[in-house]
């Protein structure tokens, strides 16, 4: 009796697990295939040699933010957005045109009491690229600031959520 219980309970606990991987990798396969839609598009494109990041980024609309180096070695940023239609080109920024992620994240720092950055995301906003820094505050509410990405400048503030 007490092996049918034994057996029983590791039987259900490798179902269990098992269960749970498929879930976790089937609810990442979407992102997943869009981010790799979005590198595929900028080498179709020819607009990057070679590809060291990829971000999906939420705002007004949707978009992945891909960066890499151009053809030159510069450092750029290609913003995709999925459209239905193929583009001959997507909107580009050259990264040292602009102030770093570190800059932004400064920036809110000092503007902010920040307990915990969750995230520092490049993407764009009404034609403009702009920094998205996501951090909780000390009283652990949800905050987003955007800065302008060329000069860091505040564009939006949403605080404490």
């Amino acid at each position: 009796m007490l092996n049918w219980v034994k057996f029983i309970s590791a039987f259900l606990l490798t179902l269990i697990t098992v269960i749970v991987i498929f879930i976790f990798v089937n609810a990442y396969k979407p992102i997943g295939d869009l981010k790799e839609w979005a590198e595929n598009e900028v080498r179709r494109t020819q607009q990057v040699e070679t590809v060291y990041d990829v971000q999906p980024y939420q705002g007004t609309s949707s978009l992945v933010t891909v960066f890499g180096k151009n053809d030159t070695g510069e450092n750029i940023a290609v913003f995709v957005a999925k459209t239905g239609e193929q583009q001959s080109q997507y909107k580009e920024v050259k990264l040292a045109d602009g102030i770093t992620a570190e800059d932004a994240m400064e920036a809110v720092k000092k503007d902010q009491k920040v307990d915990k950055v969750l995230h520092v995301l490049l993407g764009m906003e009404k034609d403009q690229p702009i920094w998205e820094v996501a951090f909780k505050n000390q009283n652990g509410k949800l905050n987003y600031m955007y800065l302008n990405f060329e000069n860091g400048d505040w564009t939006k503030k949403i605080l404490n959520l």
